[in-house]
């Protein structure tokens, strides 16, 4: 019986990611437990951005996001609808304009300024590219800056240490799970600590994220 236990039994480790604040990286680990109780929160993001019932999100990452995406990933699901991924890199952009193309996605989450480089080095422009798209998340600020000129309706993703915030269309401030984090601003930059129980705890981390929280499960960015 013990040997079964130990041998058996799933792992407490799902994965371990990063953090990334400043120049320093934070490896988190998070548990399966971690992810599904992520995926309630990332789910309801999807939602508010327009993804419903037989509907795609395109997640546009990195490997080293994968604590981050994998809730939104689950999260489709618990909606009805599916997923599908390119890497947010210049090179793959081709991807991601195929993509978009063939499976004409009501969501894009994840656009930053190098994926908005690669689009324009291969002679395309972002409006078209993402014409239909009912909502493009951009992850960064110059990336929305970019997305938004183009006439694309943008968002924001930003990952908040080991959670996420999206905004939803036409508003400033994003949205986070206040049930389960307490999002402080000091000094002008956000801190986090986890309410829900979770494998990597945190008290009032300090994300290196610029931003002020206008009220519990709101916060803007700068």
């Amino acid at each position: 019986m013990v040997f079964a236990a130990r041998y058996e039994d799933p792992p407490v480790v799902w994965g371990v990611g990063r953090v990334v604040v400043g120049d320093e990286v934070h490896p988190w680990p998070v548990s399966a437990a971690d992810v599904d109780d992520e995926t309630e929160s990332m789910a309801a993001r999807l939602a508010a951005l327009g993804l419903g019932d037989g509907g795609l999100v395109l997640i546009v990452s990195l490997l080293s996001a994968a604590i981050h995406v994998a809730p939104f990933e689950r999260g489709a699901g618990r909606l009805g609808a599916r997923y599908s991924s390119a890497d947010a890199t210049n090179f793959d952009a081709f991807r991601t304009v195929s993509l978009v193309r063939q499976l004409r996605p009501a969501v894009v989450l994840g656009v930053n300024r190098r994926v908005c480089d690669g689009i324009a080095d291969l002679g395309r422009d972002l409006g078209s590219v993402f014409d239909g798209v009912a909502a493009v998340a951009a992850a960064e600020a110059d990336a929305a800056s970019r997305l938004a000129d183009a006439g694309v309706p943008t968002a924001r993703w930003q990952r908040v240490g080991p959670t996420s915030a999206v905004s939803t269309l036409g508003d400033a401030a994003l949205d986070y799970d206040a049930d389960r984090w307490r999002v402080e601003d000091e000094a002008g930059e956000l801190l986090i600590t986890n309410l829900a129980p979770r494998l990597t705890r945190c008290d009032r981390f300090r994300t290196g994220v610029a931003g002020r929280v206008v009220e519990p499960g709101r916060l803007t960015l700068g």
